[in-house]
């Protein structure tokens, strides 16, 4: 987990949990601030830890049941902000399956120290307990039309919680506070309109209403021996404001997928914009997506067409919980006209990378995209991904519109016994 904010001194600081941070010399904690310089682009991240465990926050409930982890962050006036909540910790099938308090602490000195109301959590009951603060660009100065902090929380758990301790996440919700009382719950309101984006705020919580319902459950139909199956769409991830293009971006996930959604406001209406199926355990890093999707808004490009998206694996241990950045390009949608004329010209060439996009119903097996057009007819790539499918395809989609003469389909070597 990456929270991360983009503070007023040009630093990121990110709060991970369950590691080391920055300093692989230093001890193992479930939460570790961290300042980070560079740019994935370069190549050139680096970080600093800066403080961990009771140095940042406390554990509400039973700390033989429940640890501490970081959820979102915020800068506000050279301020850093961040809710952490209790999750799960105990050995056994309830495991990362509930999160029952949160609350937000505040560092006026960049991360090294922390304050917050050691009395009480500012939410309990597993209400509003995932906490994840709108990202509005540099120490929050595209927020221009108001004097708020936004944050959406999920309720009971920070994911789907596999065995059904709990009720699964299916709604996302939204709140606001005024810059100058973020830790002050009584000035807290709630998102009450509906999700046509129509804004309503009560300070009531149980009387919130979401922003954002996706009701799927996906790998329902996943092989017998899977686990988990059966899963809810939404959990803890980011949501950024890509000014450039003026959309709102949620970026969730699950075990086996990404769900990322935009909108034109923060209240919505808020719609799936990609899916992607990275298929069953074990997740390979090269090629699953990983979990606690994070965007922040430093490493978003002029035009805002390209981003940089932080997720994590478990995959060889504790060492793969390091800040690992992958490349989103998105090509804002404008209706064209097919003017191109019958042709031998191959309009799926890698080379046309930035006009077309290898699609498939589930996920690259092994990550061999290339393989669909290569003309190497020898190799093959296959689509097993631990789900009995009823249907499944692939293909390319374009960002303009082509006349299509021809389409080649080889089918070549099918994964094992069970499909693909």
């Amino acid at each position: 987990m990456w929270p991360a904010a983009w503070s007023d001194d040009d630093y990121v600081y990110s709060t991970n949990g369950d590691g080391k941070g920055f300093d692989l010399s230093a001890p193992w904690s479930d939460i570790v601030v961290n300042r980070i310089t560079g740019h994935p682009e370069s190549r050139n991240v680096t970080g600093t830890r800066l403080a961990s465990g009771d140095q940042v926050g406390q554990v509400w409930g039973d700390p033989q049941k429940y640890n501490r982890k970081p959820t979102g962050m915020v800068s506000v006036g050279g301020v850093l902000y961040l809710a952490v909540q209790d999750l799960r910790s105990e050995a056994g099938p309830w495991i990362f399956n509930d999160a029952p308090a949160a609350t937000i602490l505040k560092s006026v000195d960049k991360g090294r120290t922390w304050t917050w109301d050691t009395s009480k959590p500012m939410f309990d009951e597993y209400q509003f307990t995932t906490i994840m603060f709108l990202d509005y660009d540099k120490d929050g100065q595209n927020n221009t039309f108001d004097n708020y902090v936004y944050t959406y929380g999920l309720d009971h758990n920070w994911r789907d919680s596999f065995v059904n301790s709990v009720p699964d996440p299916t709604k996302l919700y939204l709140a606001r506070v005024p810059k100058d009382r973020v830790q002050d719950r009584n000035s807290w309101e709630f998102y009450a309109g509906d999700l046509n984006g129509t804004a309503k705020w009560t300070k009531q919580i149980k009387s919130k209403q979401p922003v954002l319902q996706d009701d799927r459950r996906i790998y329902m139909n996943a092989m017998p021996w899977v686990f988990p199956k059966d899963m809810t769409v939404l959990s803890q991830g980011s949501i950024v404001y890509n000014q450039p293009l003026k959309r709102y971006l949620y970026t969730s996930w699950t075990e086996y997928t990404f769900e990322f959604y935009e909108a034109p406001s923060p209240w919505g209406p808020w719609k799936r914009f990609l899916s992607r199926d990275f298929g069953v355990y074990p997740w390979f890093p090269t090629t699953h997506g990983g979990y606690t999707t994070v965007i922040p808004s430093k490493y978003i490009s002029a035009d805002g067409t390209e981003m940089w998206l932080n997720s994590n694996t478990f995959v060889g241990g504790i060492q793969n919980y390091n800040l690992s950045f992958r490349k989103l390009r998105v090509t804002p949608y404008v209706a064209t006209t097919p003017s191109n004329q019958p042709s031998d010209a191959n309009l799926a060439l890698p080379t046309n990378a930035q006009n077309v996009t290898p699609i498939s119903r589930a996920n690259f097996h092994y990550g061999n995209v290339e393989f669909l057009n290569d003309g190497i007819r020898w190799q093959s790539e296959d689509s097993w991904n631990g789900e009995f499918k009823s249907e499944d395809y692939w293909g390319y989609t374009w960002s303009q519109s082509y006349n299509l003469n021809q389409v080649v389909y080889t089918n070549r070597h099918v994964f094992g016994t069970d499909g693909g």
